[in-house]
């Protein structure tokens, strides 16, 4: 048992080496680095209610959750056609592979992509932000969070483990959308994690994804969800490839 255990660790130690974030799952093909507060839930009575997976908390209606912002947070439904200009500190980037346009925070390093998915690290790789566009588990944000969220519970593949998550409905963009609170660690590791993640459909059956991911410190969670909240109001999808 020690043999294995160790044999997951150093698996787990190299991706961390060469990533610093758990993969996002796909499609074999799609699988890449990964690394979401906007606006509150809204009435789950508004839209079927998602199965909840074991081990998932489901918020109440009209509650926001642990980290949930107030639902008259502007910028709930996410930006028109056009996204105002970032806030100061903050620059717009623009992915026309992934046909999205995000913000993030001045000074921040681009890691290893793929042609799914732009990643992005704090300078003292406290947070990592990421935009992810992908069609591996389904047209709608329903299905392509229930999709990674089952991808994340492989601990051997997305090296997450004692995952918990409370789901959200919300609105981004002007359409529905899932967002998720995820507490996690990493394999072998018991420093506690948290994952904002949200899911939005955008156009010919591709789902967005936009989430930020930081080590799970009152200081850490609370600039996260800053982040993870000005970053949502600035997303832009099915921009012009």
């Amino acid at each position: 048992m020690a043999a294995v255990v160790s044999a997951i660790t150093a698996v787990a130690g190299l991706l961390l080496a060469l990533f610093g974030v758990p993969l996002i799952g796909g499609s074999a093909a799609n699988r890449s680095v990964a690394d979401d507060v906007g606006a509150a839930a809204v009435p789950a009575s508004t839209t079927s209610a998602p199965t909840t997976p074991p081990g998932t908390r489901a918020a109440g209606d009209d509650e926001p959750g642990p980290s949930g912002p107030p639902s008259t947070r502007a910028g709930s439904d996410g930006p028109g056609p056009s996204a105002p200009p970032p806030p100061e500190g903050w620059h717009r980037v623009d992915e026309p592979g992934l046909t999205v346009s995000f913000a993030l925070p001045d000074g921040w390093v681009r890691q290893p992509a793929s042609e799914i998915q732009s990643t992005w690290r704090s300078p003292d790789g406290t947070y990592d932000l990421s935009v992810k566009r992908d069609t591996s588990y389904g047209p709608t944000a329903r299905a392509a969070s229930a999709g990674q969220l089952d991808w994340y519970r492989i601990a051997s593949e997305s090296s997450m483990d004692g995952l918990e998550v409370v789901h959200h409905t919300t609105r981004q963009n002007g359409r529905d959308a899932i967002w998720l609170e995820m507490d996690y660690h990493y394999v072998g590791r018991s420093e506690p994690r948290k994952r904002l993640e949200v899911f939005v459909a955008g156009k010919a059956g591709q789902v967005y994804q936009l989430l930020v991911d930081t080590t799970a410190t009152r200081r850490h969670l609370a600039e996260q969800r800053r982040l993870f909240g000005t970053a949502r109001s600035h997303l832009l999808i099915d921009t012009a490839a």
